[in-house]
Order: C-alpha cells, then structure tokens, then sequence
C-alpha cells in the first residue's frame, strides 16, 4: 500500500506555516484563554524609557506621547508573557504600504518609489500600545516605526515589567 505524505499547510505560491505540535498549541490556547486585565488592587510602577541619540527622534516622541497619554488614562498594564500575536497582520500591513508605494508613484516617479520602498527596509510596523502593555494586536494599533528604535524600546520596557506580576498597572516615564 503506497504511503500517504501528510497534507501540506502551504498554498500555493504561499511559503507555508511550520507545522505546530500539540503541546505548543494547548499552550498558546491555555495562555488566549485567561486574558489579563489591569488589576487595580496592585500598586502602579513606574517604568523609565531612556530617549538614546541613535532614535529616529520624531518617531520616539510620537510613540512614547502615545504611550504616555495611555498611561495618563489609566490604561497600560503588565500582559502575560509570552504575548499572543499575529505576524500576519504587521507583514500584511507593511506590505500594503510598499503597495500603496507604488501604486502612487509607479510608473510616472519609478526612482522615488524605489527610493521610498528602500526607506521602508529599516521601518518596523510598531504596535503602539506595546502588547506587553495590554495593547490590541490590531492594524489599528499600527505605525511604522524606526527599527532598532522599536526594538530598543520593546526591550527597555520589557526589561522593567518581566518580574511583575500580570495586570500591574504601568506608568511610563521618558528619560533622557
């Protein structure tokens, strides 16, 4: 009786998803299944995000004004770890602003729509309210950010919140 290769995950002209086992996706439903919320009874911490000279300046400012006028609301929170999220949404999302590039600019501007796609290499979509923060992981909550800005920050944070416990309220503080 001739053997049976499993059916495949990739569509076609897709790079397909990595097959996942069992006891990874238990976990990732156990973990989706009790979502986190701000526990108000825990005190707020203050969390510090050093502005680097290396920053996309404007960039930095817009971010952490967004995140400190969540603050300010009584928004942000420490999210169980690791965080669920999509990759699909911030690959689709940067992939309509290349084509959004080239839909403006191509054919009559080709060298400023390559020039302007290039830019996009060190861009990162960012998730404005931090996931780790309690933030939706929603195209909505999407901008392009400075790459190594993005992940400066997301460790700088991270760094700060790991001990906590989930829910800790957050307040954020911008030092330079």
């Amino acid at each position: 009786m001739p053997s049976r290769a499993p059916k495949s995950s990739k569509k076609r002209g897709d790079s397909g998803k990595p097959r996942v086992g069992n006891g990874v996706r238990a976990a990732v439903k156990k973990a989706a299944a009790k979502p986190v919320v701000r526990n108000n009874d825990l005190p707020v911490v203050t969390i510090k995000v050093q502005r680097k000279p290396t920053y996309a300046r404007a960039q930095f400012d817009r971010k952490m004004n967004a995140l400190k006028k969540l603050s300010d609301e009584g928004k942000l929170f420490k999210q169980a770890n690791p965080v669920a999220r999509d990759e699909s949404i911030t690959k689709a999302y940067k992939a309509r602003i290349r084509q959004k590039i080239f839909d403006k600019y191509w054919p009559h501007d080709k060298k400023l729509a390559n020039r302007l796609s290039e830019r996009l290499t060190d861009q990162h979509p960012d998730h404005v309210w931090e996931l780790q923060l309690g933030g939706p992981d929603d195209v909505s909550n999407l901008k392009l950010l400075h790459g190594d800005t993005n992940e400066d920050v997301g460790r700088q944070i991270r760094q700060q919140i790991m001990k906590l416990p989930d829910g800790t309220p957050i307040r954020i503080e911008v030092v330079d």
